[in-house]
């Protein structure tokens, strides 16, 4: 069989998608499977369902193994790109893991291997909100808040490639201790699970809120959604929180563009759908700290959502495979 596609397995804490595409760019059959990710329960299980996920979309595909060309998997960092180690991620109990190779071994062909964040990145400025622009930075507002930078159309990873580490930026020096080393990290602030936390902490503490009605009053039941949905009737507490979630992604923000300049931000993940409830105070935060006035038209808002990573992994095989020929 000719060889003509490339499997996709995106390796994300919450879930997990594969993906098959065409050499051109087509997911075949538009088919995405999502399965929950077994995150904390051990680095074999972990990748064991990884592979169970890819041999299904090539079963439910009618693609055989032997027509595959490479993979390519978005995965958590800190990772080394070109050996395809994953370096340390607590969460999936990965520290040294060769993923790549391991991958490579179970397909039979090349896996390339890189962080989530960056081919979030590549992927809003080859074919999202962000087409066309010279210089992207994104950041995915979701479990935690990993961040991706584009140049000239090419992912920068740093001397290291640990560039794009924007979740791990400190907006109050003295603030929560991070699993990093530091302390008062963006994503101990911004991300879904700080926001997860921080609502839990105020329904203890006896704060009263629609939010803690509506999760009748069980810390498992407080989520993202709940919140929403109390600010669209009203809630004074929820639409307060919302506000808080603006000033603390506009501090994040307003360092980033101070540091950068980029021509578009492109913010994606799920705490982005409820951003009509907090542009305005995040404008207002980036614009208190930038050196420079921020137009609004330069922060972005994906509209690839869930599958940025998978359309990024796509461009990085192609890239790569162009580059051989």
């Amino acid at each position: 069989m000719e060889k003509e596609y490339y499997l996709i397995l995106d390796i994300g804490g919450t879930k997990t998608t594969g993906a098959v595409f065409t050499r051109d760019g087509h997911p075949v059959n538009d088919f995405f499977l999502k399965v929950p990710s077994v995150t904390y329960e051990g680095e074999n299980a972990v990748f064991e369902n990884t592979v169970a996920v890819g041999r299904k979309v090539l079963q439910e595909t009618g693609i055989d193994a032997s027509q595959l060309i490479a993979i390519g998997a978005p995965a958590p960092g800190p990772l080394d790109h070109d050996t395809g180690l994953i370096i340390d991620v607590p969460m999936m109990g990965w520290k040294n893991f060769p993923l790549g190779e391991l991958l490579s071994k179970e397909f039979g062909v090349p896996a390339f291997i890189e962080n989530d964040g960056n081919l979030g990145a590549l992927a809003e400025q080859r074919a999202g909100v962000a087409k066309g622009e010279n210089s992207v930075l994104y950041m995915t507002v979701s479990t935690g808040c990993g961040g991706g930078i584009v140049f000239n159309g090419e992912i920068y990873r740093g001397h290291n490639g640990d560039a794009g580490e924007f979740g791990h930026m400190s907006i109050d020096y003295d603030g929560v201790a991070c699993g990093c080393g530091g302390k008062g990290c963006l994503e101990l602030y911004a991300s879904g699970t700080a926001m997860n936390r921080r609502m839990r902490a105020d329904m203890k503490n006896g704060v009263k809120s629609l939010v803690f009605e509506k999760a009748g009053f069980k810390e498992e039941n407080i989520n993202g959604a709940i919140l929403m949905e109390a600010a669209e009737e009203g809630d004074a507490y929820a639409i307060d929180f919302f506000k808080q979630e603006g000033r603390y992604l506009g501090a994040g923000l307003g360092n980033l563009f101070n540091l950068f300049d980029p021509d578009v931000f492109v913010l994606g993940g799920g705490v982005t759908k409820s951003a009509k409830w907090f542009i305005d105070d995040m404008m207002d935060e980036i614009n208190r700290r930038a050196c420079r006035e921020v137009e609004r038209d330069r922060i972005r808002f994906s509209k690839m959502n869930d599958l940025v990573t998978i359309y990024g992994a796509y461009f990085m095989i192609h890239d790569y495979m162009n580059n051989q020929m």
